[in-house]
């Protein structure tokens, strides 16, 4: 079952209803390759307790990125904190209170997780994502 452009514009846009005004999305430039190749982590999972957070979305995500840690050390942030502030992917957005102020981040959680669920591959979760984002 693939995936449609809808059916993940409609996912990302679930997440979004936290009464701020939507923001535009910068898009990567063109020779860039956004998709990352990165070993999984081999420490131990260090994204944040859910628990710490009051916003229930805000918990939803961590506790996805928390469950699916594995899967989002393979796929690129469209935040773009890798090139702005080091990230090695999207987990490590996690790993901080970053992502609990970025819904880009939030939202690739949650996809993310949903696709593992349906039993997709990190590598078709990042083209989904990449298509997404790529406009």
């Amino acid at each position: 079952m693939k995936l449609s452009r809808s059916m993940l514009f409609a996912a990302l846009l679930a997440g979004c209803s936290s009464g701020e005004p939507a923001r535009d999305v910068p898009q990567p430039p063109a020779q860039s390759a956004p998709s990352i190749v990165a070993a999984p982590d081999q420490g131990p999972n260090k994204v944040l307790d859910a628990a710490g957070f009051t916003d229930a979305r805000v918990r939803d995500a961590y506790v996805a990125a928390k469950k699916y840690a594995h899967v989002l050390e393979s796929i690129y942030c469209y935040c773009h904190c890798k090139e702005n502030i080091g990230h090695r992917a999207l987990v490590e957005c996690f790993e901080s209170d970053h992502a609990s102020h970025c819904d880009v981040c939030m939202n690739e959680a949650m996809i993310a997780a949903r696709m593992t669920e349906q039993g997709k591959t990190p590598k078709e979760i990042q083209k989904a994502i990449d298509a997404f984002y790529a406009g």
